[in-house]
């Protein structure tokens, strides 16, 4: 009985330890149909200081909320939708709500930047309702 305990205590701690394989990118990312009245939004993370992938970093969509022609954005670390990329820097974020967004990429509290149009601002993209919106690859200013 104690050789039979023993044996179950090994096996259990040896489930527990062994490695798990590290997620690669398939070969074709998977986009599902927007469900209705959302918006599925997809693209690619790279470093432009590396111009290399950037692997699990948070891709974080902050509305735009606008009074006249004042606009600001609020990355909401608990509200804002996100996604995370993949190995290849991939990203697929399924039912967004249409909305102006702008894209915040990294950690909400410490080292992330924002996608910007070619004049240094902050790109808005305007979601929506029932969109597949390839953004393409996106280059931010974090390193690898």
């Amino acid at each position: 009985m104690r050789t039979i305990i023993v044996l179950c205590l090994l096996l259990s701690l040896t489930a527990c330890t062994t490695a798990q394989p590290t997620p690669t990118p398939t070969d074709e990312l998977i986009i599902p149909t927007p469900v209705s009245g959302q918006a599925v939004v997809y693209g690619r993370v790279l470093s432009s200081i590396t111009g290399q992938p950037i692997y699990r970093v948070r891709v974080a969509f902050a509305e735009v909320i606008r009074n006249g022609e004042t606009a600001i954005f609020v990355d909401d670390a608990a509200f804002s939708p996100f996604a995370e990329t993949d190995t290849d820097g991939r990203f697929v974020l399924p039912d967004l709500p249409p909305k102006e967004y702008v894209i915040v990429i990294g950690d909400p509290f410490g080292l992330n930047d924002v996608v910007r149009n070619p004049d240094g601002l902050p790109k808005v993209w305007n979601i929506e309702a029932g969109q597949q919106l390839d953004i393409g690859e996106v280059r931010v200013n974090i390193g690898v």
